[in-house]
């Protein structure tokens, strides 16, 4: 059972890794790793634990290429030696004395194996009895014993007192409860001397008045010089040994001082590191910012060539670079394009193992995993160069979101468990902000939609402003980008022009919806909507610039010149937004169809437009506007017509054709039922707005009502063509299709022909010249 169990730290394999790669260059440590069925990251990461199975099938291989019987003997030195110890451990031993590491021995054990119990009894300053006691059920081999042997020989010889003799009265593989030890080393030259000045000291002491006592002063005297001569040559020596030996201590520790205050300053760096990524983390709103901040404070702060954060797809199936440091464009448009497949279960890459075991990587030579990689891995680390690396998963409620990752290219320093342990530091940081930043987007959208919604809701009520609303949003968001407005600004925009009409919820559909000009009257509760729009709006909690959102509403009539409403304000004193938003809604406005006229020529509302700069609004906005538009191609403009010849329903307009309107619609196919909406119809068809796959010359049955008509109709229809993302027919209808009707009840039909016949009644004269009333 306990063959399985993990008992030893991976510094005992440390050891034996670094004796070959100094003593036996010759070997394969791979060959080694694969046998013992251990990975060289393993033995790198001092957090890993392996199995007696392991330990065993390790030295098995070891002495197996080597050769040397001594082998984990020679292991057990270096174990123990001032570079294996680290630079705090080095620094406190040689403050103390070999009796005094070996009774500390017991808990320092306790990091290294849990297979045995280390118990130190001191005898002399220069003698210790350790007694090793295997825990139940571990059954450790010869060998390890050896190891043993050989840590308390580089414990002693770290003190300069060459290597100690070694007693074993009993041992477990001679059939002994235990493996006991007896040590014992040359006691220090300046414990020697001190003993004797002690010995003479005591002799001074007592024997000055003895003396004096019983022999005369010159004999006394004769006697007592050399004494005293002898005592204070042992004094000195004594110091003069111990000098040498503090000396040789300071030397020692010189070295550890530097490792010390060098892990020091490296710490103090980490954590500096760590609180600037933690305070530009609060500062950035996106994933793209976040990762962009991290890639930066990451290229300052740590001492790697390169450094990229990699996170995987919605789908899992793949992990992506997202944003990195330290490599050029012709890296970015090579190697870097490269993304790890997550979903293949044979995958060993070190970055899928450490996204999907939530595992830390260290390799400091990728030589020794090459034969682990896919090509197209291999081909990444061999066109990027890299020959060291260090990942580590990012992490967030026993989630794996992605993996970050640092290389070395040209910097050749070996790769230490401080690296992993900086980015340990990291990672949960960049994790949490990262799930956070997704939620804050989350929401983000999912306001959006509910305020698309809503400006949805007020352009429903009338199927011929039906998308209005997203128009304006789509041309006073390119004006705010022509004006180089930052994307918080271009953001509020955005939902000032979604909302910007809310206030007509409260206009009645007698005037909404009135086939014809308006009273003076009506006129006056239409003006009224701004005001209905800012007093709705008020209730709402916006937050940042998106508080202005309700002025902006409640001002988007206002005029340049004061001539426009509810307040008259001129010039500046109409908020930004409502000046770009007035631009916006007021040519959306004349270039759609209303109940009372068809939408005017694009040339000829280019002209109203240019000729209302100045007086209705301002001149600079205008031209911002025209550039937007240029750029765009006129592109939203007149969105049912199209130029694409492969629409089928282009050539059949001629005949019959469609007129713009917008209604729910049910969709039975068979025994499914889908849901849509209905954007254009004609008596002989109609186009239907709905995101579910149909196929062409499918039969099925819609379902919906024409305007001020209570009562749902119900037509047989056929599939004509597929509106789709991946090879749209048409670019100016939304995914959905296209249907003919068939079998036409004669009533239904009549009702059709008069809905469709009073939407292409031509232009009134009137309205043509009355250029203002467009707006309406």
């Amino acid at each position: 059972m306990n063959k399985q169990k993990p008992l030893y730290n991976s510094r005992l394999l440390s050891a034996y890794l670094e004796l070959l790669r100094t003593k036996y260059p010759d070997v394969n440590i791979r060959e080694i790793l694969a046998y013992a069925k251990i990975e060289l990251h393993e033995v790198s990461d001092e957090g890993c634990w392996f199995t007696q199975l392991q330990i065993d099938r390790f030295y098995k291989k070891t002495l197996m290429l080597t050769g040397s019987n001594n082998i984990a003997r020679e292991a057990g030195r270096v174990a123990a030696s001032p570079g294996a110890i680290g630079a705090m451990r080095q620094y406190t031993l040689g403050l103390l004395g070999p009796d005094a590491v070996f009774q500390i021995l017991s808990k320092a054990t306790k990091n290294l194996t849990h297979a045995s119990k280390y118990e130190t009894k001191v005898i002399t300053h220069n003698k210790v009895e350790i007694t090793v006691t295997p825990n139940e059920g571990v059954n450790e081999k010869p060998f390890q014993c050896e190891n043993r042997i050989g840590f308390f020989e580089a414990i002693v010889d770290g003190f300069h007192l060459g290597l100690p003799t070694i007693e074993q009265p009993e041992c477990i593989f001679e059939g002994g409860s235990c493996c006991r030890y007896i040590v014992s080393w040359k006691m220090r030259l300046s414990r020697t001397f001190a003993n004797i000045r002690n010995i003479f000291m005591v002799f001074l002491a007592f024997g000055v008045p003895l003396g004096l006592s019983v022999l005369s002063f010159k004999t006394f005297l004769y006697g007592f010089l050399p004494g005293s001569f002898l005592c204070l040559g042992a004094a000195l020596i004594t110091e003069i040994l111990r000098r040498r030996e503090m000396m040789r201590s300071m030397e020692n520790m010189r070295g550890s001082t530097e490792q010390l205050t060098e892990l020091i300053t490296t710490s103090s760096q980490n954590i500096q590191l760590v609180n600037e990524i933690g305070q530009a983390l609060t500062q950035n709103k996106s994933v793209k910012d976040v990762l962009n901040t991290i890639t930066g404070v990451m290229k300052s702060g740590l001492d790697f060539d390169c450094g990229a954060i990699l996170l995987a797809n919605r789908e899992q199936t793949r992990l992506e670079i997202h944003s990195s440091y330290g490599y050029s464009k012709e890296d970015f448009s090579g190697s870097l394009s490269t993304f790890f497949s997550l979903n293949k279960p044979n995958s060993q890459g070190p970055f899928v193992q450490a996204f999907h075991q939530q595992k830390n990587f260290i390799i400091n030579n990728t030589d020794e995993i090459e034969e682990r990689l896919s090509p197209k891995s291999l081909k990444f680390v061999n066109n990027l160069g890299i020959h060291s690396f260090v990942c580590c998963p990012i992490i967030v409620d026993n989630k794996s979101l992605g993996v970050i990752a640092v290389t070395n290219r040209t910097n050749l320093r070996a790769l230490t468990a401080n690296d992993i342990n900086l980015l340990q530091g990291i990672s949960p940081a960049i994790g949490v902000a990262i799930q956070n930043t997704r939620l804050i987007e989350q929401l983000q959208r999912s306001f959006e939609k509910m305020v698309k919604v809503l400006g949805q809701s007020i352009d429903a009520r009338d199927y011929l402003t039906a998308g209005h609303s997203e128009v304006v949003t789509e041309y006073a968001s390119g004006i705010a980008e022509e004006l180089g407005k930052s994307a918080e600004y271009i953001q509020m925009i955005r939902i000032a022009g979604l909302l910007h009409d809310y206030g007509k919820i409260a206009i009645p559909d007698s005037i909404l919806k009135k086939n014809g000009r308006l009273t003076p009257g009506e006129r006056d509760i239409i003006n009224t909507h701004p005001v209905l729009t800012q007093q709705i709006l008020d209730q709402v909690p916006f937050h940042g610039l998106q508080k202005q959102i309700p002025e902006i509403t409640g001002a988007h009539h206002e005029h340049w010149d004061g001539s426009g409403y509810p307040e008259g304000l001129k010039g500046e004193e109409i908020p930004l937004g409502a000046r770009i938003i007035a631009v916006a809604d007021f040519f959306e406005a004349i270039t759609s169809k209303r109940h009372y006229r068809d939408p005017m020529p694009l040339e000829k509302a280019l002209r109203l437009l240019r000729e209302s700069s100045g007086s209705h609004f301002e001149p600079k906005l205008v031209s911002a506007f025209m550039t937007y538009l240029e750029r765009q191609n006129y592109s939203l403009i007149s969105p049912g017509a199209s130029s694409d010849s492969r629409e089928p329903s282009v050539s059949s307009r001629r005949n019959s054709p469609r007129v713009r309107y917008r209604t729910q619609t049910s969709i039975r196919l068979g025994k499914r039922t889908l849901a849509g909406d209905i954007i254009e119809i004609g008596v002989r068809g109609a186009f239907i707005s709905c995101p579910d796959p149909v196929e062409e010359k499918e039969q099925l049955v819609i379902s919906f009502a024409l305007p001020e008509d209570e009562e749902f109709i119900q037509v047989s229809a056929e599939v004509c063509w597929i509106n789709d993302k991946q090879s749209p027919v048409s670019t100016n209808h939304p995914v959905g299709f296209a249907v003919s009707f068939q079998q036409v009840p004669k009533q239904v039909q009549n009702m059709m022909n008069q809905f469709i016949r009073q939407q292409i009644t031509p232009v009134s004269d009137r309205a043509e010249r009355e250029g203002t009333s467009y707006a309406s």
